[in-house]
């Protein structure tokens, strides 16, 4: 009698516990199938990203709904109101300059994922670790407990972009008559450029023939305010909220204000038609959308600075003038060449870029924070950058993909910057962009000096914080 309870009980025993295995393996796997993350991006079409997505899903179960935005000012006031209301993304794509600001709203990578910001140092490039990367914030009482804040990861990056310099082969070679048609590294080189190459021409409605560079204006080029931006650093700027207080030392050891001397500097090509390296004024590339990008591709100038996705503007472009028979130039006449440097790069002085990026990050409001991450991870890790960069062009933030990018003999120079690039820390982007942007135009219009332009601008930076 005993011997068959005992049957009895091992065959329930072994029921319930296949029935719990059975659970493990299927239930689960089907509770996974369930999920479906929101993933809100900027620029980045569906066609580009669903082939990553797919196989994301492929080896998880969990579905992508993408959505892809490509007005930017759209994209910011649509995610920010719906973060606010716990509402929107799971996933979303969030400048590197925007998130000091808003991490209250996002959720930094979680602990039991096993991602430290060792290896965020370890597998990306510097101006990653430097954006995404902050202390825990803790309250005062927390520390008075004996609390100690920790590092927190707020996003990763599928690129890292940076300003190049975009020139025309044909003027290099046919009007400089240079042996090797490429720019000068550094800016007293360009400089020299700009002076042969340009034409003036009180003819022709924008004034110029041909004009050396644009440079100096934000009205009437598209990254105006980056511009100054890299110049600022490479006069030795850190921080716009001390731009007042900075100084840096000249070749002859004399001390000068850095954000005067970048505003002087770039706008010495278009305040002044006496300067000599007078290149671009208000009239140049006005009504085209494109800019000084459609100036370029009409051959009306040399040279030109723009990120990585330029090209495909400016190839665009060119295409649709050839259908309309107006005069374009040759894609194949297309260069890019390093950012110049303030000081030789020969002489083994260090070189600074822009770094640009939007980095991939989770919403606090998230219902499925580990997928996210988990999602975040895999469009991170090298297989799935080397297909993006296949498919945009834009440069790898990962270490381990640099030497490979590097050997692109049009797009491999973004690759060579990222390593040295950096982050311009801003307290505020929009602001900040839209007080530069005219302290420009006015100082070219001759408005105000690049002394009293300076001034204007401390004021504003230093009563803004991070």
């Amino acid at each position: 009698m005993q011997s068959k309870i005992i049957k009895i009980v091992a065959i329930i025993g072994g029921v319930i516990l296949a029935w719990i295995l059975a659970f493990t393996l299927f239930g689960k796997k089907e509770d996974v199938q369930k999920i479906k993350l929101e993933f809100w991006n900027v620029f980045d079409t569906t066609e580009t990203m669903r082939p990553l997505l797919d196989d994301f899903t492929k080896k998880t179960g969990i579905e992508v709904n993408y959505r892809s935005f490509t007005d930017l000012t759209e994209y910011r006031e649509t995610l920010l109101f719906e973060l606010a209301a716990s509402e929107g993304p799971d996933v979303l794509a969030i400048h590197a300059n925007w998130i000091p600001k808003y991490r209250n709203l996002l959720l930094p990578l979680p602990e039991e994922i096993g991602y430290s910001e060792k290896n965020v140092e370890k597998d990306f490039v510097n101006a990653v670790f430097s954006a995404v990367i902050f202390e825990e914030e803790i309250s005062e009482s927390d520390r008075k407990k004996g609390r100690t804040s920790e590092v927190q990861i707020f996003g990763l990056p599928m690129y890292l972009d940076t300003l190049a310099l975009y020139y025309n082969k044909t003027f290099f070679r046919n009007v400089l008559s240079k042996a090797y048609s490429v720019p000068e590294l550094t800016w007293d080189g360009i400089r020299e450029d700009v002076i042969k190459l340009t034409t003036k021409d009180s003819n022709d409605v924008e004034g110029f023939k041909l004009a050396g560079i644009a440079l100096g204006r934000a009205d009437n080029i598209m990254r105006g305010v980056d511009i100054f931006y890299a110049l600022y650093r490479q006069f030795g700027g850190e921080n716009l909220a001390e731009a007042g207080k900075e100084k840096a030392k000249d070749d002859s050891d004399h001390d000068y204000k850095p954000l005067t001397a970048a505003l002087d500097f770039i706008t010495s090509f278009s305040r002044n038609a006496r300067n000599k390296e007078y290149s671009w004024n208000s009239d140049m590339g006005r009504g085209a959308a494109e800019k000084e990008i459609a100036a370029f591709a009409r051959g009306k100038v040399a040279m030109i600075a723009g990120y990585s996705y330029y090209f495909d503007s400016i190839k665009s472009l060119i295409e649709q003038g050839k259908k309309m028979d107006e005069d374009q130039i040759n894609i194949s006449e297309i260069g890019i060449a390093p950012f110049p440097q303030i000081h030789d790069p020969q002489a083994g002085n260090p070189k600074t870029a822009l770094a640009d990026f939007f980095a991939l990050s989770v919403a606090k409001s998230s219902k499925n924070p580990l997928e996210s991450w988990q999602l975040i991870l895999e469009l991170t890790e090298n297989s799935a950058q080397q297909e993006y960069f296949k498919a945009t062009k834009k440069s790898t933030s990962r270490r381990d993909l640099i030497k490979e990018q590097k050997k692109d003999s049009l797009f491999g120079v973004f690759a060579e910057q990222a390593v040295y690039a950096d982050i311009l820390p801003i307290a505020d982007d929009k602001l900040f962009a839209t007080v530069v942007a005219n302290a420009l135009n006015r100082i070219s219009d001759g408005e105000i000096t690049p002394s009293e332009g300076a001034k204007e601008l401390e004021a504003v930076f230093a009563s803004t914080t991070m």
